[in-house]
């Protein structure tokens, strides 16, 4: 039996440990930033923290008491074979929080391995080490130890397990920059797993290609593999991976200049990491947020993101994070023209680079600390820097990359040719199918034959009974066009007279409206006026229309603001108007009170909202949720009187909007938050009531 055959299945090794310590960074920014009426809240954050730090807690001791239960498991009386499986146990349960710790257990369970000649335990301990190497930067061991799992894996003929070992070893190739290896064991692992149609593992092979090619840039190629991975994860039900996919989606976002994306991407994928407590892959997103906040120009902030990643990175010992953290805390820093400190953690994370063999982020750093010195205009230094950045820039990425495209695509044209072999195969064995089945049909016909004539002598009698009751039915049809089509002008025709009349009424009352003194009087006639215009454009839409019984909601809303905008003369009041609209088909059963709705709310805004206040805003938002038309309209002026009751208003314009509402079977909410909003909801169309 194979040991901790799971283990395998992780394809990169990302956990999470909360710090026990509130960090020195945290607390600096909350008593600069936070005001006192805040206090509160942050005696209640701090009294979370402290329940946290006591559940971590707990579960460490927990953790330690089952270590303690394993070694004096070891002491008793048991076989080689159960202590290896032990001291992997004790290696694992030290995996998370004390990785040196873990490595001694992996060895001393790799020399009972050794001493029983079992292949499998020694593989499994091969790869564990090759982890554990891995997570600390020091590829060309982990590299060894991946390696000599696949050799013990394919002497077991234990195939997952190779597959396993090649997905981990490219992930290890990756970070020394070996491109086109880690292609060439990426699909190798591919091809086994699909093998077995392990669909979770293949999910992880594409994510991780997908990956590969946005560090070169390729990404029309990386989106096509990250479809595919969420694809491939959705059918095995994986949950923690989806934190993988929105990572590797903000990557590709990011690259290809999307930022305010990405963070959106960034921010959910972190949230999971939080929730499963993987310390190194929260705060990698973290470090993404930060190069975010840099491009916002958000540097202080992008600061303090960076000094945090470096600690945690450090807690756990991840030593290609904390050379990461550390080159975007200089280029932090030297944007903010803190140059000394900037240019001391730059050189700190490039020795560190330079030991780990980390190639890619030396030549980043080589790029920073050039800039860094052409801004000091210490030119001198600056060259010696662009040299070496240009020099790694060239043989680290133009090389790998052309020959990983190379690679990329002989994989992609072998599937495709496995793919017409095998329906070249298909097609040979459904030849004979096929014959064999005319030999059976042959002596079917023969039987039927019989048969045959009497059949066409009833079908002839049916085709003439039937083409003369389609004769028919042509002439009716006819008759039944020319009636739709009479009926169609003439109700085209009595949208546009409707039009009209009311665009006569809207005339007279702005007539009205210019020779009325009164301004009670004027701004009556000018809403009056509003309400007609707002019907008026029913009908003028429906006469326009290809459907007679619906319009298009969007144009006409666009239309109607236009036209408050003009009548009004927002821009001459300092209002701006803004418009977002869904576009959805709506009846004119519906459309009107909508539509009488959104204009008196819209005049009460321009009316009553605003007083001497700069930016004068009105928002117009409509979209649809769960098959329901949402509609909001708000402002951010002074708001409501304190007391308001929409029940209780005695104006006309609400009480108007509110009974319309109901015509919809809808209800109108209006509240006061930094400003008014007022909001319904209804379903349009034939779905006004959805079934239960």
């Amino acid at each position: 039996m194979h040991l901790k055959f799971f283990f395998y299945n992780i394809v990169d090794y990302k956990h999470f440990k909360l710090s026990n310590t509130f960090g020195k960074v945290e607390l600096k920014c909350l008593q600069t930033f936070l005001n006192r009426k805040f206090r509160s809240m942050i005696k209640q954050l701090i009294l979370i923290l402290f329940i946290i730090l006591y559940v971590i807690t707990k579960s460490t001791a927990q953790n330690y008491i089952k270590i303690d239960s394993l070694r004096k498991a070891i002491l008793t009386n048991i076989s080689d074979k159960k202590k290896a499986f032990i001291f992997s146990e004790i290696a694992e349960e030290y995996y998370h929080n004390a990785p040196d710790s873990a490595l001694k257990y992996c060895n001393i369970g790799m020399k009972y391995g050794i001493k029983n000649n079992d292949i499998s335990d020694m593989a499994y301990f091969h790869n564990f080490l090759g982890v554990l190497y891995k997570n600390t930067a020091q590829y060309d061991s982990s590299e060894y130890h991946f390696n000599e799992s696949i050799k013990l894996n394919k002497k077991d003929d234990f195939e997952k397990g190779v597959a396993a070992g090649l997905n981990n070893l490219g992930q290890t190739l990756v970070l020394k920059g070996d491109y086109d290896k880690a292609l060439n064991s990426y699909f190798s692992s591919l091809e086994i797993f699909e093998k077995f149609k392990d669909t979770l593992n293949i999910g992880e092979l594409h994510s991780n290609i997908g990956g590969l090619l946005v560090k070169i840039n390729e990404f029309q190629a990386a989106g096509v593999q990250f479809n595919l991975s969420r694809k491939f994860y959705k059918m095995a039900g994986a949950k923690l991976q989806e934190a993988w996919i929105l990572y590797d989606t903000g990557n590709l976002k990011m690259k290809i200049g999307n930022p305010d994306s990405a963070l959106i991407l960034f921010k959910e994928s972190a949230k999971i990491w939080s929730k499963f407590n993987r310390t190194k892959d929260y705060n990698n997103c973290m470090l993404r947020i930060g190069e975010i906040l840099m491009v916002q120009n958000k540097y202080s902030a992008a600061e303090i993101i960076f000094n945090q990643s470096y600690e945690k990175f450090n807690s756990i010992n991840y030593l290609k994070g904390s050379v990461e953290s550390l080159m975007f805390l200089g280029r932090a820093q030297f944007l903010q023209k803190k140059y000394q400190p900037a240019i001391e953690n730059l050189y700190q994370a490039l020795h560190s680079a330079q030991i780990l063999k980390l190639n890619r982020l030396e030549m980043d750093i080589n790029y920073y600390l050039y800039i860094c010195y052409k801004e000091l205009k210490k030119f001198d230094k600056a060259l010696e820097f662009q040299e070496k950045y240009q020099i790694l820039k060239d043989t680290i990425f133009s090389k790998e990359r052309n020959n990983l495209i190379a690679e990329y695509q002989t994989k992609l044209n072998l599937k495709n040719k496995e793919a017409i072999i095998k329906e070249l195969e298909d097609s040979t064995l459904n030849q004979i199918l096929f014959t064999e089945n005319i030999a059976k049909q042959n002596k079917l016909k023969q039987r039927s034959i019989y048969f045959l004539i009497s059949g066409i002598s009833i079908t002839i009698i049916l085709i003439i009974l039937l083409f003369q009751r389609n004769k028919a039915n042509i002439n009716l049809n006819k008759k039944l066009n020319i009636s739709l089509k009479e009926r169609e002008i003439l109700i085209r025709e009595v949208h546009h007279r409707v039009k009209n009349n009311l665009q006569i009424i809207s005339s007279l009352l702005n007539l009205q409206h210019e020779k009325t003194d009164e301004v009670s009087a004027k701004e009556i006639l000018k809403v009056s006026q509003s309400r007609i215009e707002a019907m008026s454009m029913i009908h003028e839409n429906l006469y326009k229309s290809e459907k007679l019984s619906e319009i298009d909601f969007r144009d006409y809303i666009q239309n109607l603001c236009n036209y408050i905008e003009t009548s009004f003369n927002l821009k001459g009041k300092g209002i701006t108007l803004q418009v977002d609209v869904e576009s959805v088909q709506i009846g004119i059963d519906q459309l009107v009170p909508c539509g009488l709705i959104i204009n008196e709310l819209l005049t009460n805004s321009i009316k009553h909202a605003f007083s001497n206040q700069l930016n004068k805003l009105i928002n117009v938002n409509c979209f649809t949720k769960n098959q329901l038309l949402c509609i909001k309209i708000s402002d951010n002026g002074s708001g409501l009187p304190k007391g308001f009751d929409i029940k209780q208003s005695k104006s006309l314009g609400i009480r108007l909007a509110s009974g319309l509402a109901l015509q919809l079977k809808s209800k109108l909410y209006i509240e006061s938050e930094k400003g008014t909003q007022a909001y319904f909801e209804f379903y349009p169309l034939k779905n006004d009531i959805p079934n239960s």
